[in-house]
């Protein structure tokens, strides 16, 4: 039985913005992959870059990082390795990658999460690149059903009301409901982030591997009488032949005081999304409005809550507080 339905929401991005002069330009990504020996296990690895781009068009790195951890039952710890590399890092060993990780993280390398370095953001990315690994096994299972997976999905059995698309009376758990089986979103082929004739625009990023999940950030900071950001974040999975689709994709517009690093003006712009009420939750990017964007992940955690808003958009919202680290580089 065929259980994919298109996504309701089909525009990402044809390729990322074209670098200001001058500017700071923080580029990530994190895949996602099932590990070989099954059973839920992961393998997380990624990297980020900050580029500064001189008013004359000259670049220079400002910073790196890079990650790889590895998820046993559970979504235990079980391996993490990291570039720079911290020995304090070795306290999250045997840590679930869910809830209250972030925290760990802050107490163990509280100076990496103060300076909003590249190492904090891959960090901060680990939970939320194990949440989303579930879409992958959702994907393969949908590709290759096995005889365990033919019972019914009771939409009752499902989280209800924890963002605007998995909403009580919604689209998602309507169907999984009528139908007796959880639906397979699918977005459109992935168009290239890379901008064509600028080989500055993205770190190094290969092709993804067959049955993995992939998430991309960009967030660019240009200076003026008030910083002008842009960010945006992309899903994706890559199925058995190759083709890498686009599931969650998000861009974000704000204004901020330089020195107060207050956000006087922002909004987000839906781009691609599975349900037909997510774009909705576009709205609650506005309440950040009036806040300095180094107290943004505190006020996502506070605030950012129910069917206003979006899980995916909120991590996005978190990646915020780094603005005012690119700022500091012009």
């Amino acid at each position: 039985m065929d259980r994919s339905i298109p996504a309701a929401l089909q525009r990402p991005v044809a390729e990322s913005p074209a670098r200001p002069s001058p500017s700071a330009r923080r580029t990530s990504h994190v895949d996602i992959v099932p590990d070989e020996r099954g059973d839920g296990n992961l393998v997380l690895s990624g990297q980020v870059r900050d580029l500064v781009t001189s008013a004359d068009g000259g670049t220079a790195i400002a910073g790196e990082a890079r990650v790889r951890a590895e998820l046993g039952a559970g979504r235990r710890l079980e391996a993490i390795d990291a570039t720079p590399w911290l020995p304090e890092l070795g306290g999250l060993l045997g840590r679930p990658v869910a809830a209250g990780f972030r925290s760990a993280v802050d107490e163990l390398v509280p100076g990496e999460h103060l300076a909003r370095s590249p190492l904090a953001l891959m960090l901060d990315d680990l939970p939320v690149a194990a949440l989303i690994a579930g879409y992958a096994d959702l994907y393969v299972r949908s590709e290759n059903p096995r005889g365990d997976d033919e019972g019914p999905t009771r939409a009752g059995s499902l989280k209800s009301d924890i963002c605007s698309g998995w909403r009580t009376g919604g689209t998602m758990l309507t169907l999984t409901a009528e139908q007796g089986f959880l639906p397979v979103p699918v977005g459109p082929v992935a168009p290239r982030l890379e901008r064509a004739g600028d080989p500055f625009s993205w770190h190094e990023v290969g092709p993804s591997l067959p049955g993995s999940m992939r998430r991309r950030r960009l967030i660019d900071v240009s200076p003026g009488d008030l910083l002008t950001v842009f960010a945006m974040f992309r899903d994706t999975y890559t199925d058995p032949a190759g083709t890498e689709t686009v599931l969650h994709e998000y861009t974000i517009d704000l204004t901020v005081d330089p020195v107060s690093l207050e956000v006087r003006a922002g909004s987000a712009t839906p781009r691609n999304l599975p349900w037909t009420e997510c774009p909705s939750a576009a709205l609650s990017a506005g309440r950040i409005v009036g806040h300095r964007t180094d107290e943004l992940s505190d006020l996502v955690r506070a605030d950012f809550r129910g069917i206003s808003t979006c899980t995916h958009l909120n991590d996005l919202v978190r990646s915020l507080t780094g603005v005012g680290a690119l700022a500091r580089l012009l």
